[in-house]
């Protein structure tokens, strides 16, 4: 970044409709992208599919890199993918990179990179100095894994050795902070939403409090401005106290979904069923407030929230949530909580239908791209996607 980056010279002036996408799988088997890719489609751009990292697919990537000069942008690839492309990215630099767990990427893809560019406001913020990550919320020293897969548990045997390392590998970061930052080469590019995806449909309630999320959130921390004390710490440990202490109430008296009980794979249109059937959903973006798709998800179907507010992007968040301090509120102070909650419910409702058309608009694909445009060519962000 700045004067300190290894390509100084590099221009700024890039059209993404000429650039070439080099897209993770992924990114392709998640929702949440599915109206990205369907725009870029639209527009005839050049997409480079990496193959898992294969030799095969990182070979075909350096012949048609060298090639020419178009500018790449690195959209979702993970920590493994980054690595089998460091040496070409390296030496051709003229590649932006998309960020979405952005404190879980290595220093040398950001630090190459023209332009840096987030799905999560939080990492700008956190860059300008405006916010630190995490603020004062601590993890838990341990926690159980959710799921009886290799990473949760890995995670969870190496959270206490993590935290004992984390000082020494904390140090390196320092230095890597020192790096001048140029805000112009830091750009907000919202997750999108598309009406097709988010149908409104009539249904009757079923459930008084649904959770359809994970409650195990657990990362290696890369970035430098993130601590290294965090590598696997659960941050999404405040979903889990909430839903924990919700679930205790089952039948007592609120009906309660917790996806964990019979944990399977959920196709999109059931996951939509349960949503409409729910007076609230929960949601939090994890110890981190990052703003993960379910807030649109939820407020388009019509569906408040219950859990927690953003502290930069949504502004129509806060008419559609009922806010809940999930690590800090007690059982008891919890259910009167749900029963106030389901009192507002009507009134949260008829906000979340209220803004439904207008977040469609915001949030449409094609329209967010243009303003990543927008942004490349020195304009401002417009009003509503941000707080004032």
């Amino acid at each position: 970044m700045g004067s300190g980056q290894p390509f100084p010279n590099v221009q700024l002036n890039i059209r993404i409709n000429d650039c070439l996408w080099v897209r993770s799988p992924n990114v392709e088997e998640q929702q949440v992208f599915r109206p990205i890719i369907r725009a870029l489609a639209r527009r005839g751009a050049k997409v480079w599919k990496l193959d898992d990292a294969s030799e095969e697919s990182v070979r075909g990537f350096r012949e048609r890199v060298s090639k020419g000069d178009e500018h790449v942008i690195l959209h979702g690839l993970l920590a493994r993918e980054l690595e089998a492309l460091r040496p070409i990215l390296e030496a051709r630099g003229n590649y932006s990179i998309i960020l979405i767990d952005w404190w879980n990427n290595p220093f040398w893809a950001i630090h190459h990179a023209t332009f840096q560019i987030f799905h999560n406001y939080n990492g700008l913020a956190v860059r300008t100095g405006r916010a630190r990550f995490l603020e004062d919320a601590q993890p838990p020293w341990f926690q159980w894994p959710e799921l009886n897969v290799r990473y949760h548990w890995l995670g969870a045997l190496m959270r206490l050795p993590s935290i004992v390392a984390g000082p020494f590998l904390d140090l390196p970061k320092a230095r890597q902070r020192r790096e001048p930052v140029d805000a112009r080469r830091l750009l907000y590019f919202p997750f999108p939403i598309a009406a097709e995806d988010v149908p409104l449909q009539q249904e009757a309630p079923k459930y008084d409090f649904t959770n359809l999320g994970a409650t195990m959130g657990a990362w290696i921390i890369r970035d430098a401005y993130a601590s290294a004390r965090l590598n696997f710490a659960n941050l999404y440990c405040d979903r889990k106290r909430l839903i924990d202490l919700i679930v205790q109430f089952d039948g007592k008296p609120f009906a309660v979904y917790d996806r964990r009980r019979n944990y399977r794979f959920l196709p999109w249109p059931e996951v939509l069923t349960i949503i409409r059937q729910s007076r609230f959903a929960l949601c939090t973006g994890g110890l981190q407030r990052a703003s993960i798709p379910k807030f649109l998800e939820y407020v388009c179907l019509g569906t408040p929230v219950i859990g927690a507010t953003l502290p930069f992007e949504y502004p129509w968040l806060d008419e559609c949530v009922f806010p809940v301090d999930a690590m800090r509120i007690t059982p008891g102070e919890l259910k009167l909580q749900l029963h106030e909650a389901l009192e507002a419910q009507p009134r949260l409702r008829a906000n979340c239908l209220a803004v439904r058309e207008k977040l469609l608009a915001l949030y449409d694909a094609e329209h967010l791209l243009q303003l990543l445009q927008d942004q490349i060519d020195g304009k401002p962000m417009p009003k509503g996607y941000l707080k004032e």
